[in-house]
């Protein structure tokens, strides 16, 4: 009978870690939200757009505007600084190439048990495919439009 060899350190608790989709969930709903802000939008409009853009890409994903006041309060508080941004890009055709080659090479490595491939992206309407970058970057301010100028008081 062989024993598991105990982990060294504290172990983690439940709440420490979240899944991969919901990680993925946060970052489509932070991309979309951050496209809607840059073009001017509103706030709940931006929620509104983001919930929408989640659907979009995933309809079998739970996600609600209240869901996504929760993923913006939670990864970015009001005094944090330095954020992760996640950013929509489509893959270049030379870029592609790259990747296909990479692919071929993990197909060619030998697989131990409940290993698979990844799986080229899906392709966007323009036949690209689409990723997700993410980066640490400054907090975006959205200051209101209508706000009054300090100099007009």
């Amino acid at each position: 009978m062989e024993m598991e060899k105990k982990k060294r350190g504290r172990p983690r608790k439940a709440g420490d870690t979240i899944q991969f989709w919901q990680f993925a969930r946060a970052g489509m709903a932070m991309c979309a939200y951050d496209q809607a802000r840059a073009s001017d939008e509103k706030h709940w409009a931006a929620v509104s757009h983001a919930v929408q853009f989640v659907k979009q890409l995933y309809p079998e994903m739970p996600i609600s505007t209240t869901e996504v006041k929760r993923i913006l309060a939670a990864w970015r508080p009001r005094n944090g600084g330095t954020i992760l941004r996640f950013e929509l890009s489509v893959l270049t055709e030379e870029e592609t190439k790259k990747f296909h080659w990479i692919q071929e090479q993990l197909v060619a490595l030998p697989k131990s048990e409940g290993q698979s491939t990844p799986l080229l992206p899906e392709a966007s309407p323009t036949g690209n495919p689409v990723i997700f970058k993410i980066r640490f970057g400054e907090r975006p301010n959205y200051p209101r439009h209508n706000r009054k100028n300090p100099k007009e008081r």
